[in-house]
């Protein structure tokens, strides 16, 4: 089998043509050799019956088949026994051996009371069509009739030879044609690649066209243009992420190269090299910082493990990372206020949900007041398990909440107050959606905010 699709077409087009082809040779021969011979047949059943009245006249029909002026050049009466009683002068002159002729004897030996229709060959004429009918008024007689058939097989071997020939021909001219029409009809497809070749990733605003009456190619057309914009999305994104996280990274390394520069300039004291020791140490502290929610985003954009597959109960995961946000709130003067409820189960991994809640958690505590109330709640909705994250903190500007979840983003004076590289919420986020679930925030500026997680519960312990 070839490796080309478009040879591959051409030769299954070529070999149902062929079998189509051959199916219908077939039927049609068939066809026209019936209707060859009932022509035959019908003029002998009409012979046969014009001569069973005259056959039926006097007390012999040998002595009546005799008296007859107009009878068939070729014809026989046979007793039950098959021997020839009678036959026509143009039989006893030209075909003297025909008597004993096999078919002609066991027709009338059979002894049916139907017609009977058989072809044999005559020397002096040749193939000869027989008719058998036992004769009316003597039931141990049979009437035989011969009609030469003529160029009947003639025609026939002259079909046989039409259809081995042209057959192969036909399928050769059709074959060069389908292989043509493939190639017309692949010719998208080849443009498809052609136009995907140009594509490059410095470039992904160019889309593939199709034509409204390629029907067949649209849908497709249109899941590898959805395709490139997400790619194109995924570029600019990967462009964004590498750009912000640079910058991140590059703001403590120029404060530790500015204060080692300055310490280097100079001869200082003591006490001076130990501050610009403690800055470069606190620099190293936010790099440290940086680096592991950068870590952490990067196994929360990794697919789940198989360990993922088995249900985990949320309820207990949940309450562990509480106790640990109502211990960080006690340190801040923030009292955190958790209830949650039980036995509820949803696949995902357990490292990675505990990590939802330490990062709504730690940000509902580091944006509250002393003295502020956080509430966490755990519940079940329908098919999800509902987690809930609520805080009386500054809350977060209207300008600010459409893009909270973005990486590296920090509302306006969110940053000042609490420090982070603004990866905790995307982190959130990405961890929600690789569980199947979503994450919505409300929010107003010196209100508070509330996030709300939804997680799809295992439909095993649904």
């Amino acid at each position: 089998m070839p490796d080309s699709l478009r040879a591959r077409l051409t030769l299954w087009y070529a070999a149902a043509l062929m079998l189509a082809l051959t199916i219908f040779a077939a039927l049609l021969y068939g066809a026209f050799a019936r209707q060859l011979s009932s022509h035959h047949d019908d003029e002998l059943l009409a012979d046969a019956e014009g001569l069973q009245a005259p056959l039926g006249v006097g007390t012999d029909p040998v002595t009546a088949a005799g008296r007859l002026q107009d009878a068939p050049a070729l014809l026989m009466l046979r007793d039950s026994a098959g021997q020839m009683v009678f036959r026509s002068s143009a039989l006893a002159s030209g075909e003297a051996s025909l008597g004993q002729h096999d078919a002609l004897v066991h027709a009338a030996m059979q002894g049916r009371s139907s017609p009977q229709f058989f072809t044999t060959a005559i020397e002096t004429v040749g193939a000869v069509r027989f008719i058998c009918v036992p004769v009316r008024s003597r039931g141990d007689l049979y009437l035989q009739i011969g009609q030469p058939i003529g160029d009947v097989d003639e025609t026939l071997r002259f079909f046989r030879t039409a259809a081995l020939v042209l057959i192969p021909v036909v399928l050769v001219l059709t074959s060069v044609g389908g292989f043509l029409l493939a190639g017309r009809a692949l010719a998208p497809m080849e443009r498809i690649r052609n136009a995907l070749e140009t594509i490059q990733t410095e470039d992904l605003s160019r889309r593939i066209d199709v034509h409204p009456r390629e029907a067949e190619l649209v849908g497709m057309v249109a899941s590898l243009n959805a395709l490139l914009d997400r790619v194109a999305r995924a570029f600019a994104s990967l462009r964004e992420f590498a750009g912000d996280a640079s910058h991140q990274l590059q703001t403590p390394l120029t404060v530790m190269k500015g204060s080692v520069e300055i310490a280097l300039s100079s001869p200082r004291d003591a006490d001076s090299y130990r501050e610009t020791l403690s800055e470069v140490a606190q620099e190293t502290d936010t790099m440290t910082a940086i680096l592991a929610d950068l870590r952490t985003l990067s196994l929360a954009d990794a697919p789940l493990a198989e360990r993922a597959a088995a249900p985990v109960d949320v309820s207990e995961v949940f309450s562990d990372a509480a106790d640990i946000i109502t211990a960080l709130g006690e340190s801040c003067g923030v009292v955190v206020d958790s209830r949650m409820a039980g036995d509820l189960f949803v696949h995902g991994d357990r490292v990675r949900l505990q990590q939802i809640l330490f990062n709504l958690g730690d940000n509902a505590v580091k944006y509250s007041r002393p003295g502020d109330r956080v509430t966490i709640t755990l519940a079940r909705d329908g098919p999800a398990a509902v987690l809930t994250v609520r805080d009386a903190g500054i809350g977060i500007s209207p300008e600010d909440l459409p893009r909270i979840f973005d990486r590296f983003y920090r509302a306006r004076g969110a940053g000042q107050r609490a420090g982070g590289s603004g990866l905790g919420l995307a982190i959130v986020r990405r961890i929600v959606e690789a569980h199947g679930g979503r994450v919505t925030a409300e929010a107003a500026a010196g209100a508070g905010a509330t996030f709300v997680v939804r997680l799809p519960i295992a439909p095993d312990r649904a």
